[in-house]
């Protein structure tokens, strides 16, 4: 006995010693190595748990190993009492392993309190540590899976992430993917040492007495009727509750990014009452579900005093009749009593793990929002006879040198598992240094549509069967009513979006079968919306190029227009933008944006009205700089002002979706000032859409558009 003992000792001085050589590590390193959740089915707690805890395998095993070590060491506390009851003061007869047979009863009393004493430091270590070890693990799992979530959603169509308001979207990255993680490590917490406390006391009470043990676990079934009958309308609460806050998060986001609008139209008392009503809303939601929670609790906590007194009445007949010592009973007791926290902590596992499940569902959502589809997805273009286009990436592809600003042509897609044959940094569009003469470049991809549709809603079309062909290197200006579709079509040839119907072909290669990484060096955009975010200028212009250096970002900046803004910044470059821009004027939003789309130098440039917000003078200076810039790139800006189509090589134009006109002008080009303030009347010629001058591009009519 006193060899086991020892030898028990000693497995618990060295799994102390292990659990804090790792709490040392995590407190000076807690978010190390912490990679990205990947979750096979999120809607399932196994598979959640598991993306979590795999990378934390080691730590988690540790805890486990604590937890079971703090159970056994909670089990044996109780008995040195029975020791003292029987052996001490009952003076019975001493076993053969129980040493001590020569101690006088107060002496037998001092060993058994130390050794108690010793059982309850070590376990009140072992608990620290598994708290410790268990809040760290915590802390990694939210981390990761915010970071999982993040990484799906900045992956995801943009189309599909619109569909959440921005304070949404926050809180089920913040608020939900705590929850979720919280409800995983109180899942590893609660269950594992609470049911090896239960499974540990069942087998020694039986060992005690069967009879009594049989008695105390009929009180087990009342326990699990009353967690079933409370989840089941818990859950709906809290997933309601959940809601609720969620709308809370997209009202206050959405109300203090108006705050001018609010000053201007003096509606502070109206969005204040929003406000309150979202937050009232959201307060009741959640005192709802606590009431579902809460109800049981009398029930719950009702049920171990009923234990408590059958195993009295039982008890005391097991004594009465022999078949149980008066220490037997006390220890028995003891266990009972013990028992209440195991089982409320169980029964407030359940509370968490149906309010963890709102919160699941709801992650699990975003998780399963569909992603921009990668390359060899989409459907392949029809045969043909073959373009220009087609016929020079042909020819490129029997030669192994690359061909600048040309997309590397494939014969057929790789096998599933392999790569695409990179794209070398010439042909990609990367933007030479400014501080070397630009090399020659070669005119940029031919770009064309054939049957082109696309639609946010089955019943309301953007793009009807749109076809179009911009030669390479050409200036191309789209125009037509606001609505008619122009945005729509950029944000297709940049695959922020993939069309329902028809292909978009760039230098005769679908653009579904273009990796997107490739595909982003070789089509850049410059939306309405700047996109910038948090930071100086200087880095917004970065943006467009991670790695470009100081000489690039000022080159880039200066032939945006932006050197006399620079000048007139308190700290030129490097003064900071604002969130989303907003210490910048729109103008000067702008042309930060045509700065990080020329410093990233992609063959395809678009813009979508790019000189929206600027004066005609500096309209012009922009306009010249970027044509000059772009010489040799295909470029397709989106406009409304007639000097800008005046100065176009080809000029489109969409009405409800449908590309009416495209006109190629003689003797245009991007140097081109004689033909300035013309109007779209006079560059389409008729309103029924017949162009006027220039040489006419006459659709086919199987192609679906008007000539």
């Amino acid at each position: 006995m006193l060899v086991a003992a020892i030898a028990g000792a000693g497995i618990c001085v060295l799994s102390l010693v292990a659990g804090f050589a790792v709490r040392t590590r995590l407190a000076r390193s807690p978010m190390s190595a912490t990679a990205r959740a990947r979750i096979a089915a999120p809607e399932c707690w196994g598979s959640v748990a598991q993306a979590l805890l795999r990378p934390d395998r080691g730590v988690v095993g540790l805890v486990i190993w604590l937890m079971i070590l703090d159970t056994v060491l909670a089990l044996a506390a109780p008995w040195p009492l029975m020791l003292v009851v029987d052996y001490g003061i009952g003076h019975r007869p001493f076993p053969p392993w129980l040493p001590g047979a020569g101690l006088s009863p107060v002496w037998f009393a001092v060993t058994a309190a130390v050794a108690g004493l010793v059982l309850l430091a070590m376990g009140a270590i072992a608990g620290y540590l598994v708290t410790f070890l268990t809040g760290s693990a915590g802390e990694r799992m939210t981390a990761r899976l915010r970071a999982g979530v993040v990484d799906h959603l900045l992956r995801t169509t943009p189309r599909a992430a619109a569909r959440y308001p921005l304070g949404e979207l926050t809180n089920r990255v913040g608020a939900d993917a705590a929850t979720v993680s919280d409800t995983v490590a109180h899942m590893m917490d609660t269950a594992i040492p609470d049911s090896a406390v239960l499974a540990g006391m069942t087998v020694i009470t039986a060992l005690l007495d069967w009879r009594l043990t049989l008695v105390v676990l009929g009180v087990i079934p009342l326990y699990a009727l009353a967690a079933r009958l409370r989840n089941r309308s818990l859950r709906s609460a809290q997933r309601h509750a959940r809601a609720r806050y969620g709308e809370l998060a997209s009202v206050a986001a959405d109300l203090l990014a108006r705050i001018p609008a609010v000053h201007v139209f003096d509606h502070a008392d109206a969005e204040a009452r929003r406000y309150h009503q979202a937050s009232t809303s959201a307060s009741a939601a959640a005192v709802t579900a606590l009431d579902a929670s809460a109800r049981f609790a009398p029930v719950t906590d009702t049920l171990p005093g009923l234990g408590l007194a059958a195993a009295l009445v039982a008890g005391t007949i097991e004594v009465a009749s022999g078949r149980l010592t008066v220490g037997g009973l006390l220890v028995f007791l003891a266990y009972l009593s013990s028992l209440t926290g195991p089982v409320r902590s169980l029964a407030r596992l359940s509370t968490a793990m149906a309010r963890g499940a709102a919160s699941r569902d709801r992650i699990a959502e975003l998780l399963r929002l569909p992603m921009l589809q990668p390359a060899g997805t989409g459907s392949e273009c029809p045969a043909a006879s073959p373009t220009p286009a087609a016929s020079q990436s042909s020819a490129a592809s029997q030669s192994p040198a690359p061909v600048p600003g040309r997309v590397p042509p494939l014969r057929s897609l790789p096998a599933p598992g392999r790569a695409f044959p990179p794209i070398p940094l010439a042909a990609a569009g990367r933007a030479p240094s400014p501080l070397r003469p630009p090399r020659p470049r070669r005119s940029g991809p031919a770009v064309r549509l054939r049957r082109v549709s696309y639609a946010h809603r089955a019943s309301q079309p953007v793009l009807v069967s749109a076809s179009l062909d911009v030669p390479g290197g050409t200036f191309a200006c789209v125009t037509g009513p606001s609505g008619s579709g122009k945005s729509t079509l950029l944000s297709l040839l940049v695959r922020l979006a993939d069309p329902q119907s028809g292909w978009i072909v760039l230098d005769g290669r679908d653009i579904s079968h273009i990796p997107l990484r490739v595909l982003r060096d070789l089509v850049t955009i410059v939306p309405q919306d700047p996109w910038l975010h948090t930071g100086t200028v200087a880095e917004n212009i970065a943006y467009g190029r991670p790695g470009a250096t100081h000489a690039q970002i000022l080159a880039a900046a200066e032939r945006a227009g932006l050197a006399a803004l620079a000048g007139a910044l308190p700290s030129g470059l490097d003064t900071q933008v604002g969130e989303h821009g907003r210490q910048l004027s729109g103008g000067q939003q702008r042309r930060v944006a045509v700065a990080r789309a020329l410093l990233r130098d992609t063959p395809v440039l678009l813009l979508d009205e790019p000189t929206t917000g600027l004066d005609p003078a500096t309209e012009a200076r922009l306009i010249d700089e970027l044509l000059a810039s772009t010489a040799g790139k295909t470029v397709i800006l989106v406009t409304h002002q007639p000097r800008l189509t005046a100065r176009a090589d080809q000029v489109v134009r969409i009405e409800d979706g449908r590309i009416t006109a495209a006109s190629v002008i003689p003797g245009a080009g991007r140097a081109d000032t004689r033909r300035h303030g013309r109007t779209d009347a006079q560059l389409f010629g008729p309103a029924d859409g017949e162009p006027h001058m220039g040489a006419d591009v006459r659709w086919p009519r199987r192609w679906g558009v008007r000539s």
